[in-house]
């Protein structure tokens, strides 16, 4: 497996994981956690994009050190990754949701708190997560979009049978309640839903 490939499949992965942890922050009433967690989610996200669009319109690998300098600044990511789509209009509501999610990643650490609105709108989580989920997966090179479309690509391998039944012995839920409790948007997903651990 060449490194790039590992590189694109992981940061889907981690994405789809810091995904699935926010909606259960957010499902549980944790919204301070939930946001940061959906800020980091979306951050991977958009670092992803530009992973894939510089491969398909310069041919370029980006490194570490490019992906850095975006640093933890959703809306600006938000508005980079707009920019090269070719649908670029959206709704207003949608960047000041960017804007509440990097604001809630800052308020991480008590030095940063001033005054706060925190919503939780998981419905918001769920559109704009399979949106640019759906938009990247599909300009994965075309020999890797089979394994894009497993929900949390490898990491999700490793919840078999047997962690799933003990995290629900622990009252936890599966992976795949975590992903469709309440959510409005997953028959839009293009994942292989049937393959999300039960």
């Amino acid at each position: 497996m060449s490194e790039p490939l590992v590189k694109r499949l992981e940061y889907l992965g981690i994405a789809d994981m810091d995904y699935l942890s926010a909606r259960i922050l957010l499902l549980n009433g944790l919204t301070h956690t939930g946001l940061s967690k959906a800020a980091e989610a979306f951050e991977k996200l958009f670092k992803l994009f530009l992973i894939i669009e510089a491969k398909i319109t310069e041919n370029k690998e980006l490194s570490q050190k490019e992906l850095q300098q975006h640093k933890h600044k959703l809306v600006k990511l938000f508005k980079l990754v707009m920019s090269k789509l070719p649908d670029k209009k959206y709704h207003p509501s949608v960047k000041n949701y960017f804007h509440q999610l990097e604001n809630a990643y800052g308020l991480r650490y008590p030095e940063s708190w001033k005054k706060a609105l925190l919503i939780n709108s998981l419905e918001d989580l769920d559109k704009m997560y399979c949106y640019f989920r759906n938009n990247i997966t599909f300009n994965f090179p075309k020999e890797e979009r089979h394994r894009a479309k497993f929900f949390g690509t490898f990491i999700l391998k490793a919840y078999n049978k047997n962690v799933v039944d003990y995290v629900k012995k622990l009252g936890g839920m599966s992976p795949k309640d975590a992903l469709s409790k309440h959510n409005k948007h997953l028959s839009e997903f293009n994942i292989y839903l049937d393959k999300v651990p039960l």
